[in-house]
């Protein structure tokens, strides 16, 4: 099985999240995330990578994690460059897993992907968290968690070493250099570390406290959700019934991997772009709303080959076992 995720020097409302527990996740959860989360834009994504990404996070979390999520022999043969490449990915999704799961933060964005962006700038020295670093003037965080009235602030890193002291330092400074997301102060800063070993993945939170100054930034959070259902509102969806249930479409991303997601949800990010920005508003508000109402729902349809997201997505792995391992010769 995976190993723990300890999170520690969270304050406040937040407080409660100071333990060591397992890591609960399935690879099923890690396709779903690793779906999610990555480039800044998904269309930006399709014409770097090619229209094939789905298929290649999706073959990427079944061949370096068996289901326990510890790395297989094909991770632990690949050259170190290659590596830090999977270790990055992966940690980035092992990230979003513990906003969704930990902190019910049903998005988890790259604000540096959005056309509405603006960062303000500040001349005075950034006040840092306990135990950061310094950071340089233009570092910026990995991810903004964004919640019905709360924003959160992630830098994440994957790794198959546990993180040296300068390395927890770096990235305590890039989440001090942030102090307000879209006029409000951050509820948390968090620098995430997520270990793949071949005895299971371990993973190590912090928010330690430190003065809320540096550099504001503003986006349009509307934008924010059309980016994150962005899979579904550019492609063609079909009913999935029989994979997924009744009220949910998307389409197969590979042999037995189904991506879904909920019909209102969809219904309610997709039609006319808002023409105000109250309109914006309202629209925005209607899909936090149905997300709170059906959050109980989403959780109970939990499995190992089920992952339900707070955002009214859905991933079902139905591919059975895992690959299979080389066979030594004899």
């Amino acid at each position: 099985m995976a190993g723990k995720v300890v999170a520690s020097q969270f304050t406040g409302a937040f407080a409660h999240l100071n333990v060591s527990a397992d890591i609960t996740a399935t690879r099923a959860d890690i396709i779903r995330s690793l779906l999610t989360v990555g480039y800044p834009s998904r269309k930006k994504a399709i014409r770097k990578v090619g229209p094939w990404r789905t298929r290649m996070l999706s073959a990427l979390a079944i061949g370096y994690l068996d289901r326990a999520l510890r790395t297989t022999e094909y991770f632990r043969n690949l050259e170190q460059t290659e590596k830090v490449g999977v270790s990055f990915l992966l940690g980035q999704a092992f990230t979003h897993w513990f906003a969704q799961d930990r902190m019910d933060i049903p998005f988890l964005v790259h604000v540096a992907g959005l056309k509405t962006t603006t960062w303000g700038t500040s001349s005075a020295a950034v006040p840092t968290k306990t135990g950061a670093s310094t950071p340089s003037p233009k570092s910026r965080p990995d991810f903004i968690g964004v919640k019905k009235a709360e924003r959160h602030v992630f830098e994440s890193k994957g790794r198959i070493r546990r993180p040296s002291k300068s390395a927890v330092a770096k990235a305590l400074g890039q989440v001090s250099a942030l102090r307000a997301i879209n006029g409000s102060q951050p509820a948390t800063r968090c620098a995430t570390f997520f270990m793949l070993k071949a005895s299971g993945a371990e993973g190590q939170v912090v928010d330690p406290a430190g003065a809320a100054t540096g550099v504001e930034v503003k986006f349009d959070e509307w934008e924010m959700i059309t980016n994150a259902y962005a899979f579904f509102l550019d492609g063609e969806n079909v009913d999935l019934p029989e994979v997924a249930g009744e009220g949910y479409v998307g389409r197969e991303i590979d042999n037995g991997v189904f991506y879904a997601i909920d019909k209102k949800v969809l219904s309610a990010a997709a039609g006319q772009e808002p023409a105000s920005a109250s309109e914006r508003q309202q629209r925005r508000n209607e899909v936090f709303e149905i997300l709170e109402h059906r959050a109980g729902t989403y959780r109970e349809r939990h499995t190992e080959e089920v992952s339900p997201g707070p955002d009214g997505t859905l991933l079902i792995d139905r591919r059975p076992g895992g690959i299979r391992p080389r066979r030594k010769n004899v």
